[in-house]
């Protein structure tokens, strides 16, 4: 009787946390690039989970902004940042003070030859990744890809951090970059919100399970062990 609460507790714990991770992809419906979050787990009311990320892409919209580019294929761009080299796929870059090509957050977007000043006036950025200013080309926009994406870990603003060695990183072939366009999130709300739902009614399910076991437990101790 015990070990079956026991158990019941924790196919509770676990769906909180599949619930709050649909909660997470929910609220992050309109984050630029967001990739969504699954919880999985081995068998049925068990706390052995695996979290995934699922890096299929999203779809693009038009926003006419010179300097925003889409990935439709895949890889990240990469970033350089105080913590280290980053990539993302969020691709709402600007110009910072020094007209360095920048994410959101203010840090470089790596080319080829490190990261991208632009001096001129006239932007635009082919599919290859080619930076062209004034029509004479700059740099190209480095684009990376991995050998074992399960090593790739959501960091926050957007970013990931690669937990693999560096020979795993690899050169993204064959890209295809939107300029004027930026990726939105993979989420799907009605797919999310179904989920959710579901997830709600197995927790409750659990808790009333919980509560009769409770029940009976206590009958046991109170009256049988008093008729004995």
């Amino acid at each position: 009787m015990i070990s079956g609460i026991y158990k019941l507790v924790d196919g509770s714990l676990a769906q909180k946390l599949r619930f709050d991770t649909i909660a997470n992809n929910v609220a992050n419906i309109n984050t630029n690039a967001f990739k969504k979050d699954i919880i999985s787990f081995d068998r049925i009311l068990s706390m052995k989970n695996r979290s995934t990320t699922d890096f299929s892409p999203g779809p693009i919209r038009y926003t006419g902004n010179e300097l925003d580019v889409a990935l439709e294929t895949a890889g990240f761009f990469k970033i350089q940042t105080p913590r280290g080299i980053r990539y993302t796929r969020d691709g709402a870059f600007k110009l910072d003070v020094d007209r360095t090509l920048v994410t959101h957050n203010g840090d470089p977007v790596l080319g080829q030859n490190g990261p991208i000043s632009i001096s001129g006036k006239n932007v635009t950025i082919e599919r290859d990744g080619r930076v062209v200013v004034d029509n004479e080309p700059v740099d190209t926009i480095s684009v990376a890809d991995f050998r074992n994406p399960d090593l790739v870990r959501k960091e926050g603003s957007s970013y990931y951090v690669f937990q693999g060695k560096e020979g795993d990183i690899l050169t993204a072939d064959n890209i295809n970059v939107q300029n004027g366009y930026i990726e939105q999130s993979n989420v799907n709300p009605t797919g999310e919100m179904v989920k959710m739902v579901m997830s709600l009614r197995v927790f409750e399910s659990a808790q009333k399970a919980i509560q009769v076991m409770d029940e009976i437990t206590s009958k046991m101790v109170n009256e049988v062990g008093r008729l004995q």
